[in-house]
């Protein structure tokens, strides 16, 4: 099982050195169902699908969110939970999410997101700022050298919440939008079919005993289905 290791609450390094997170208690669980014994392989995302098309490992469990682009390299699962786009700046900022607005202002995306390759698009004139890692983002928009992080909801929110609160910064927008990614799924080389079958049906399976809500209650506040 790949996984990034980068993007809490969804996946990091605890206290002891292990991964951890949603994906990995998801990816457990998930692998209980399937009577498989899983191991967990850290990799930066920029290189993930790559690593797991050199059998690095068989299963990316990332948050990875599903675009034709990807569709075109590995093979996705049904989706296990569903986001949009958020961009937040400092509460008084004036900011909106429109290029002119946005033109020589510095903003923060994951390295090799969906977030960043929209931005490119949508935001031209905006300087943006590519994070191998959200903690690290989050920490230079906290210290003033970012004026915006654009990013999953999912992982903006939880992190307004443990920051002051989300009416402490203000929402410059939010992007739903089929280019930038809304279904979040599990990704399995094109060749291993009867791998992605298992796992759609043992994500099935989490969801009607009730596992992927548990789960989805232990690390946010808001219901990712």
């Amino acid at each position: 099982m790949g996984v990034e290791a980068a993007y809490p609450p969804f996946n990091f390094i605890d206290e002891k050195g292990n991964v951890a997170g949603f994906d990995v208690d998801i990816g457990n669980a998930l692998c209980e169902k399937m009577h498989r014994e899983c191991t967990w392989v850290s990799q930066e995302w920029a290189g993930i699908i790559p690593a797991l098309q050199a059998k690095k490992f068989d299963v990316i469990m990332s948050s990875m969110t599903i675009t034709e682009k990807r569709k075109a390299e590995v093979a996705f699962t049904k989706p296990y939970y569903f986001t949009y786009g958020l961009m937040i700046a400092n509460k008084g900022s004036g900011l909106k999410l429109e290029a002119d607005a946005l033109a020589g202002k510095s903003i923060g995306v994951g390295a090799g997101s969906s977030h960043e390759v929209w931005a490119e698009t949508h935001l031209k004139g905006a300087t943006l700022v590519p994070y191998k890692s959200t903690d690290d983002m989050f920490l230079d928009f906290q210290n003033g050298r970012l004026d915006a992080v654009f990013a999953d909801a999912v992982a903006v929110i939880p992190w307004t919440e443990t920051n002051g609160g989300r009416d402490a910064f203000d929402t410059v927008g939010e992007v739903h939008d089929k280019a930038l990614g809304t279904d979040i799924g599990i990704a399995v080389r094109k060749d291993n079919a009867d791998l992605q079958a298992d796992l759609d049906k043992a994500l099935d399976q989490i969801i009607a005993d009730g596992t992927f809500e548990k789960l989805n209650k232990k690390y946010l506040s808001f219901d990712l289905r």
